[in-house]
């Protein structure tokens, strides 16, 4: 069946022009996640928002998630040699 389309003020016969534009188009990235059992739950997890959801209800946080200078990637021994901010409220310092 032959398609005509309005161009340039005229109807004519549609060209492979289109065709390469739905050639184009941007094919979606598939994730390629294995499935693993859940260490908080012991249920089989398949996709990415089924694993955010688990570390949601167990408040837990992956620290391969975060980027290599964030607080939690640093690890406890060189938060605790961090010394803390000083306290801005009066009477803090009285123990």
């Amino acid at each position: 069946m032959t398609v005509y389309v309005y161009r340039n003020g005229q109807i004519v016969e549609k060209s492979c022009q289109t065709k390469h534009e739905a050639n184009s188009f941007p094919t979606p990235m598939i994730s390629r996640m294995e499935p693993f059992e859940s260490p908080i739950t012991g249920r089989e997890i398949t996709s990415w928002r089924e694993r955010d959801r688990d570390m949601k209800a167990s408040d837990s946080v992956d620290p391969r998630d975060f980027a290599k200078d964030h607080v939690y990637s640093r690890g406890r021994a060189v938060q605790a040699a961090e010394t803390p901010a000083p306290s801005i409220w009066k009477g803090d310092d009285d123990g």
